[in-house]
């Protein structure tokens, strides 16, 4: 277990923090279902959705953060998406890309949609073997940052590791998240010796922040818990964040200190939970967004090619006030409404 009043030698330091996001490229078999792309994961154009969500999550990190180190993790060769080579853009901007298999899979089939989520796993062993690194912050790549990381560095310090607790207006108490309740994980969890209880926080994926002591625990904990997964066992963990919200509550961190930097942000027709106090995040989660508001962050940063976001982030459409107008914050203007919902049409009578 963690000890949370450890310090990082470089603390309150961003040159030793890793800002990171990752990309799997399934083939056939290894295939799911991803639903906010209406896609299954081998398909090419879903994998084109997330290659430009990428770009946009460093080029938006990069105008704010120039001296954090930037991390891509991937088991497959950086392509070129609508004409750009994004293998030479990463270069030029300081992006480490980092070849990296995916081990941690569940059997074939044994679910049916994000069956590449465990990657984490294998970036979180991969981090926890680098000396170099004080602290990681892993993201979704349909994330954009509003502001310097300077006060989750504070804040990974304090607390060992920063954890995004969804409440129950995301989901409901009793309901099954992804194929697991928060009950049944509660029972995974004391078969485990963690502490017993009806039911454990859940806390979100699209963020993991620590230090690296924490990061060297968890990863620790995940390949002893890992064969109860592969085997199926009763209320194993069927996502990445099952499995974190489990190993979180066996190393004591505490709940919710990333809350104050992080939110979940549905911009659908059908649900919208935007509100002003997004304002003062330093990174919005935009899942809804992917095939949209990206697509245009992503067509404004590679319109130039001899920009590069540590110094021309407003001509690159990277101003906060530019991404928060792409992503139809805090409403849609007229134009993002209508290119919106004639895509949503097309999708819906299958053009």
């Amino acid at each position: 277990m963690f000890d949370p009043a450890m310090t990082a030698c470089d603390k309150g330091t961003a040159g030793h923090t890793a800002i990171i996001t990752w990309f799997v490229a399934d083939d056939a078999a290894n295939a799911t279902w991803f639903p906010q792309v209406g896609g299954r994961s081998d398909a090419p154009e879903a994998q084109a959705t997330y290659w430009r969500c990428t770009v946009a999550f460093f080029a938006s990190s990069l105008a704010l953060n120039p001296g954090a180190r930037h991390m891509f993790y991937t088991n497959t060769r950086v392509p070129r998406i609508d004409g750009v080579d994004l293998a030479a853009l990463f270069a030029r901007w300081g992006v480490e890309v980092i070849a990296l298999p995916i081990t941690y899979r569940l059997p074939r089939n044994a679910v049916s949609s994000w069956g590449n989520q465990f990657y984490v796993f294998d970036v979180l062993d991969d981090l926890a073997g680098r000396e170099d690194i004080a602290r990681s912050i892993v993201l979704d790549s349909d994330c954009v940052w509003r502001q310097p990381v300077d006060r989750l560095v504070a804040a990974i310090d304090a607390h060992g590791a920063l954890t995004y607790e969804l409440d129950h207006s995301e989901h409901a108490e009793h309901e099954a998240i992804n194929g697991l309740s928060r009950a049944g994980m509660a029972r995974f969890l004391a078969r485990h010796s963690g502490p017993e209880r009806s039911a454990t926080p859940y806390f979100g994926g699209e963020i993991y922040a620590a230090r690296r002591d924490v990061t060297r625990a968890i990863a620790a904990r995940a390949r002893v818990l890992w064969p109860e997964l592969v085997a199926g066992a009763p209320d194993a963990p069927r996502e990445e964040a099952h499995l974190l919200s489990v190993i979180y509550a066996l190393e004591r961190i505490a709940p919710g200190t990333a809350n104050g930097f992080i939110r979940r942000m549905w911009t659908t027709f059908h649900h919208h939970n935007l509100a002003p106090t997004d304002a003062a995040l330093a990174i919005w989660h935009l899942p809804a967004e992917k095939k949209t508001g990206f697509a245009d962050l992503f067509r404004a940063i590679v319109a130039d090619p001899a920009c590069d976001p540590r110094h021309d982030a407003a001509s690159m459409g990277l101003a906060p006030a530019q991404v928060a107008r792409a992503m139809g914050w805090p409403r849609r203007r007229p134009a993002k409404f209508a290119r919106d919902l004639s895509l949503k049409l097309r999708e819906k009578i299958g053009t």
